[in-house]
Protein backbone atom coordinates (compact mmCIF):
# COMPACT_ATOMS: atom_id res chain seq x y z
CA UNK A 1 0.00 0.00 0.00
CA UNK A 2 1.63 3.50 -1.24
CA UNK A 3 0.23 6.54 1.17
CA UNK A 4 -1.26 9.84 -0.39
CA UNK A 5 0.71 12.33 1.40
CA UNK A 6 0.25 15.56 -0.74
CA UNK A 7 -1.75 18.13 -1.11
CA UNK A 8 -1.71 18.66 -4.39
CA UNK A 9 -3.08 14.85 -4.49
CA UNK A 10 -5.84 14.84 -1.86
CA UNK A 11 -7.45 17.86 -3.89
CA UNK A 12 -7.30 16.39 -7.01
CA UNK A 13 -8.95 13.42 -6.00
CA UNK A 14 -11.68 15.00 -4.06
CA UNK A 15 -12.23 17.39 -6.59
CA UNK A 16 -12.16 14.94 -9.47
CA UNK A 17 -13.15 11.28 -7.92
CA UNK A 18 -15.90 9.66 -7.44
CA UNK A 19 -17.96 9.74 -3.92
CA UNK A 20 -19.32 7.05 -1.29
CA UNK A 21 -20.26 7.09 1.70
CA UNK A 22 -22.40 6.41 4.80
CA UNK A 23 -22.63 8.16 8.23
CA UNK A 24 -19.33 7.73 9.62
CA UNK A 25 -17.16 7.68 6.59
CA UNK A 26 -16.73 9.28 3.05
CA UNK A 27 -14.51 7.58 0.00
CA UNK A 28 -12.90 9.45 -2.60
CA UNK A 29 -11.91 7.26 -5.85
CA UNK A 30 -9.93 8.48 -8.72
CA UNK A 31 -8.54 6.13 -11.50
CA UNK A 32 -4.92 7.66 -12.38
CA UNK A 33 -2.80 5.81 -14.42
CA UNK A 34 -0.01 5.81 -12.60
CA UNK A 35 0.79 1.87 -12.95
CA UNK A 36 -0.71 -1.10 -11.15
CA UNK A 37 -0.77 0.57 -7.63
CA UNK A 38 -3.76 1.92 -5.23
CA UNK A 39 -2.42 4.81 -3.38
CA UNK A 40 -4.15 5.36 -0.05
CA UNK A 41 -4.91 8.53 2.28
CA UNK A 42 -6.94 9.13 5.36
CA UNK A 43 -7.88 12.74 6.66
CA UNK A 44 -10.50 14.02 8.44
CA UNK A 45 -12.95 17.44 8.95
CA UNK A 46 -11.46 20.08 11.29
CA UNK A 47 -15.52 19.59 12.77
CA UNK A 48 -14.06 16.42 14.27
CA UNK A 49 -12.26 17.78 16.91
CA UNK A 50 -9.11 18.84 18.46
CA UNK A 51 -5.76 17.58 16.42
CA UNK A 52 -5.83 14.94 19.07
CA UNK A 53 -9.73 13.85 18.11
CA UNK A 54 -8.36 14.20 14.27
CA UNK A 55 -5.44 11.97 14.87
CA UNK A 56 -7.60 9.58 16.30
CA UNK A 57 -10.30 8.99 13.20
CA UNK A 58 -7.02 8.87 11.14
CA UNK A 59 -5.41 5.96 13.14
CA UNK A 60 -8.74 4.39 13.30
CA UNK A 61 -9.10 4.35 9.46
CA UNK A 62 -5.51 3.00 8.75
CA UNK A 63 -6.56 0.52 11.12
CA UNK A 64 -9.58 -0.29 9.28
CA UNK A 65 -8.55 -0.59 6.04
CA UNK A 66 -5.40 -2.57 6.85
CA UNK A 67 -7.41 -6.36 6.75
CA UNK A 68 -8.86 -4.96 3.17
CA UNK A 69 -5.69 -3.49 1.31
CA UNK A 70 -4.73 -6.88 0.07
CA UNK A 71 -8.09 -7.50 -1.37
CA UNK A 72 -8.19 -4.38 -3.09
CA UNK A 73 -8.93 -4.84 -6.85
CA UNK A 74 -8.61 -0.79 -7.51
CA UNK A 75 -5.87 0.53 -9.60
CA UNK A 76 -6.07 4.27 -8.89
CA UNK A 77 -6.33 6.46 -5.82
CA UNK A 78 -8.35 6.19 -2.41
CA UNK A 79 -9.42 8.80 0.22
CA UNK A 80 -11.13 7.68 3.64
CA UNK A 81 -12.48 10.57 5.05
CA UNK A 82 -13.55 10.52 8.44
CA UNK A 83 -16.60 12.19 10.13
CA UNK A 84 -17.31 13.03 14.07
CA UNK A 85 -19.81 10.12 14.32
CA UNK A 86 -16.09 8.03 14.09
CA UNK A 87 -15.11 9.11 17.50
CA UNK A 88 -17.47 7.25 19.55
CA UNK A 89 -18.73 4.78 16.87
CA UNK A 90 -18.19 0.91 17.83
CA UNK A 91 -15.66 -1.09 16.23
CA UNK A 92 -17.62 -3.18 14.86
CA UNK A 93 -20.04 -0.52 12.99
CA UNK A 94 -16.79 0.76 11.43
CA UNK A 95 -15.64 -2.40 9.90
CA UNK A 96 -19.18 -2.60 8.40
CA UNK A 97 -18.85 0.97 7.15
CA UNK A 98 -15.85 0.47 5.23
CA UNK A 99 -16.48 -2.95 3.84
CA UNK A 100 -19.84 -1.12 2.59
CA UNK A 101 -18.15 2.08 0.99
CA UNK A 102 -15.14 -0.37 -0.49
CA UNK A 103 -17.90 -2.47 -2.03
CA UNK A 104 -20.20 0.41 -2.88
CA UNK A 105 -17.61 1.66 -5.16
CA UNK A 106 -16.52 -1.57 -6.64
CA UNK A 107 -12.70 -1.41 -5.28
CA UNK A 108 -12.93 -5.04 -3.30
CA UNK A 109 -12.20 -8.34 -4.10
CA UNK A 110 -15.72 -10.31 -3.13
CA UNK A 111 -14.59 -13.61 -0.66
CA UNK A 112 -15.39 -16.38 -2.16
Amino acid sequence: MQRLKRRVDFSQVIKRGRTYGDRYLVLFVLSVPHGEVTRVGFATQRNVGSAVNRNRVKRRLRALYRPYAASVIFSGDLIFLGKKSMIDAPWVDLERSVRRVLRQAGCLREQG
